[in-house]
């Protein structure tokens, strides 16, 4: 459901201490569940509320009543099993009887099953195909705690999937067409229509939230490859088998011309709008917020605003060019927009914010200072991967004076602000961003500074 401007996400303390409640009473009976929880604290710097899939319950009707009145709600056409709440940012609640011999339990995502078991030194049987849109095992039952990891591609199924031999090689063809596709083009035209042909192929083939996932993948492992930080911590993650299944959103920049297109791709790819995002007419920029719940994915597309452009609905309009261009438009005339040749500008992953910092200060990762710093929101990028701009792009800009003969000067010389890491910490369910803040830490990191 699209959000306007004005809606503000309310934080959901109450379901979020249920969540919380359960998962120590899990973590108590079930071994093998703290031991875990131990590790992903000490080696991935990240809570185990941050990976967990969904929540296994015995059915009973006061245990209905209270997840209904915290806000869950059952999902349509799941036989009033699967609960949701639509205004947190908290793990599903499937109500069952007796499910896989046990009274309750848990299910954590991870990227892959197998990398996983092998990490962690588990031996069980995987349910579901390789690179099918949902897989499991289960790794154990202990004091009625079932404990299982799932794997997710672009599916909120809770039974296993086959995937016939055609399907898999869509899939694996899919992922490689996107990740071949010309990110770096002097005929920024000819770029976008391949680009737009081949999301609507893959859409065809696959269906809209397959297809979202296999991009948000591809663009993933881009950013990763341009960012030091984020290889930092993928390895630690991966010590655990875990992969990136701990991300909380993926941030595009785009310049003014490209955005309404930017918003038709993603939408192309079954995300829809969600609340637009505007940090006061002083702020010069705008976002975009986009999910698609299916595939579990959300997005923050970045553009240069003029004050004006706050009352319209400018994920759909087109913008023509400023004069001046501001944080965001500087960063695409440096080095392309987001869904070429620049990448994702951040990643954004959930972790124990205090904990990140400190253990990722050792191995050479450092972080700015915090952008959002609230009890129920933590924030902070990493310190900005420099890349080295093109200089004939610098020289257009300076000639045409769009920047100064200085400036140029010191972006050929010294690198100009690339890709981050999000450090983000969500407490009491809360699902919204810090607008005044994003600001400040978007002024922050303008090139020109």
């Amino acid at each position: 459901m699209a959000r306007e401007r004005g809606f503000f996400w309310q934080r959901q303390a109450e379901a979020e201490r249920l969540i919380l409640k359960l998962l120590a009473d899990f973590t108590s009976h079930n071994g093998s569940l703290a031991l875990l929880a131990d590790r992903l604290l000490h080696q991935a710097s990240t809570r185990l509320l941050d990976w967990v899939d969904h929540l296994l319950l015995t059915d009973s009707p006061s245990g209905r009543r209270q997840i209904v009145e915290l806000g869950f709600e059952a999902e349509a056409g799941d036989d009033d099993k699967i609960f949701c709440h639509a205004g947190a940012l908290l793990p599903h609640i499937v109500l069952t009887d007796n499910a896989f011999g046990a009274e309750a339990g848990l299910a954590l995502q991870v990227e892959c099953v197998s990398d996983f078991l092998q990490a962690n030194g588990f031996s069980a049987v995987i349910e579901g195909d390789p690179c099918s849109g949902y897989r499991r095992a289960l790794l154990g039952v202990e004091k009625g705690v079932a404990l299982l990891v799932v794997e997710r591609r672009g599916s909120r199924e809770l039974e296993p999937q086959v995937l016939s031999d055609s399907g898999l090689r869509d899939y694996l063809t899919a992922l490689e067409l996107w990740q071949g596709r010309p990110r770096n083009s002097d005929d920024e035209e000819a770029a976008w229509t391949e680009t737009l042909r081949i999301a609507e192929q893959l859409a065809e083939q696959l269906g809209a939230d397959r297809a979202a996932h296999v991009v948000c993948l591809g663009e993933l492992r881009y950013w990763q490859s341009r960012n030091f930080v984020g290889r930092l911590q993928k390895s630690r993650q991966d010590t655990l088998g875990l992969g990136w299944a701990n991300h909380d959103h993926h941030t595009f920049r785009s310049s003014r011309s490209n955005f309404s297109r930017l918003v038709a791709l993603f939408s192309m790819l079954g995300f829809h709008c969600r609340e637009r995002f505007y940090a006061g007419e002083e702020a010069g920029w705008g976002a975009q917020v986009m999910e698609n719940p299916t595939a579990g994915l959300s997005l923050f597309l970045d553009v240069d605003l003029a004050p004006e452009e706050v009352r319209a609905d400018f994920a759909r309009e087109d913008l023509p060019e400023q004069e001046e261009l501001g944080t965001i438009g500087l960063w695409c005339a440096l080095h392309g927009d987001s869904i070429f040749e620049a990448g994702p500008h951040h990643l954004a992953a959930r972790f124990d914010f205090k904990r990140l910092e400190k253990d990722l200060a050792g191995l050479g990762g450092e972080f700015m200072a915090p952008f959002s710093n609230f009890s129920y929101l933590k924030q902070a990028f990493s310190l900005a991967e420099r890349w080295q701009p093109q200089s004939a792009r610098v020289e257009k800009l300076a000639a045409d004076g769009r920047i100064s003969i200085a400036h140029g000067e010191k972006f050929l010389a010294l690198g100009a602000v690339g890709s981050h890491l999000e450090n983000i910490e969500r407490n009491e369910g809360y699902k919204g961003f810090n607008k005044k803040n994003v600001s400040a830490i978007i002024q922050e990191t303008d090139p020109r500074k």
